[in-house]
């Protein structure tokens, strides 16, 4: 089982005192060490979360965990956060720190009075991993967040509440220009018509950035819960903001429509069970409603797990259902021409197994840069077609200690 090293003490989170020896490690500073590796020393995080404590690894560390601790991370060259970590990212080890590069601007002057460039994820832009586009902001934080994380035990205990919660602690300690990204980044809180006028106070509260300034730009994460008609165009009705919609001009959406006609598809087959997320940039404009800049949005199933094709949801919907346990990979800034580990699990024994989707269409140049992928050590690697058996689960083992 799970095991740390707190206060001089060698202890487990199911074992009574646990919260306490938690919350006074976190009084003290003191920094815990996970045990699930003995011989490296693997210090974690005490984070403070309304009113609880909870543990966390330190920025970068995740592929040094055994792959069955709760907190193993995948290595970054299996997705495309290897190509952005250093230079889009810079975490720091010492602090805990993480400084964001954005591609789009939070801030708009005469020349960015329209929304001219509506998304800047599309694959003809030029991302080198110096600078995060919306979409790689928003698998960014979803992978922070540890919404790419699957364990049997979370079957049924994710909503938006539980999403909200997860993304608002992951943006802790992100900065971007030297301040904090907590200002900037808007999640909105689960929608009560009890509560109406509480949670609306706490809006203004929150978009407190935008209404400051009119060349203020603020990003929001929510997720979409319907794409309308309206009046000169199309507006994007994100759930639980049912009167602050985000409106579209007809070439707006027509442009959307074009770049997300993927995403749409996948999101509508799925019916009631699956979902849309979106993160995009906005000013509030003289009406008081939002005006949308950048835009990308992300297909996620019932469980809030990210998946870019109908074979990668059947993919993570058969992980799921065999009880595994895994991380999903995500693409971040990287074009459909890279491949990634479509999730890796964690319950195959001493290395993680990498499943790497096989395209069914022939292409040369893809087939290469994955046969290059699946040679690089510290993974096994495996490619998997719907219909294909993923490799055995093992045990649940710790290494033991090292002898004396």
């Amino acid at each position: 089982m799970q095991r740390y090293q707190m206060l001089d003490v060698e202890i487990g989170p199911d074992e009574d005192g646990f919260e306490a020896v938690l919350a006074r490690a976190y009084s003290l500073k003191q920094k815990p060490q996970c045990l699930c590796r003995r011989d490296i020393p693997l210090p974690l995080y005490i984070a403070r979360r309304q009113d609880s404590h909870h543990l966390a690894r330190w920025p970068g560390t995740g592929p040094r965990h055994a792959p069955t601790c709760d907190h193993y991370e995948a290595p970054d060259f299996l997705t495309g956060l290897g190509q952005v970590r250093g230079s889009a990212i810079v975490e720091d080890e010492e602090s805990g720190e993480t400084s964001l590069k954005f591609a789009f601007p939070l801030s708009r002057g005469p020349a960015r009075a329209a929304p001219s460039s509506f998304t800047n994820d599309k694959p003809s832009v030029k991302t080198n991993g110096q600078k995060l586009t919306m979409r790689g902001l928003l698998h960014f934080l979803w992978d922070k967040a540890e919404l790419t994380h699957w364990h049997p035990k979370m079957a049924g205990k994710r909503n938006w509440f539980v999403v909200r919660r997860a993304l608002i602690q992951a943006r802790l300690g992100c900065k971007v220009r030297g301040d904090s990204l907590t200002r900037a980044l808007f999640i909105p809180e689960t929608f009560n018509l009890d509560h109406k006028d509480e949670i609306a106070g706490r809006r203004l509260s929150g978009l407190e950035l935008a209404y400051a300034s009119p060349d203020a730009i603020m990003v929001v994460i929510g997720e979409v819960k319907a794409i309308e008609p309206a009046r000169y165009g199309e507006k994007i009705l994100v759930r639980h903001l049912p009167d602050w919609p985000f409106l579209m001009d007809a070439d707006m959406a027509r442009r959307f429509h074009k770049r997300f006609a993927v995403e749409e598809e996948l999101w509508r087959s799925e019916e009631a069970e699956g979902h849309l997320v979106m993160a995009a940039s906005f000013a509030v404009g003289a009406s008081g409603l939002p005006q949308l800049f950048e835009i990308a949005v992300m297909p996620v199933n019932r469980h809030w797990l990210p998946y870019e094709s109908h074979e990668e949801r059947a993919l993570v919907a058969k992980a799921v259902q065999e009880k595994r346990r895994f991380v999903k990979g995500l693409r971040v800034n990287l074009g459909l021409e890279a491949p990634i580990a479509s999730i890796a699990l964690k319950d195959t024994g001493a290395e993680a197994t990498a499943i790497h989707l096989a395209r069914n269409m022939p292409d040369p140049a893809y087939d290469e840069a994955l046969a290059a992928l699946m040679r690089t050590p510290g993974v096994t690697h495996v490619t998997w077609r719907p219909g294909d058996r993923l490799p055995d689960a093992q045990g649940r083992v710790f290494l033991p200690p090292p002898k004396r």
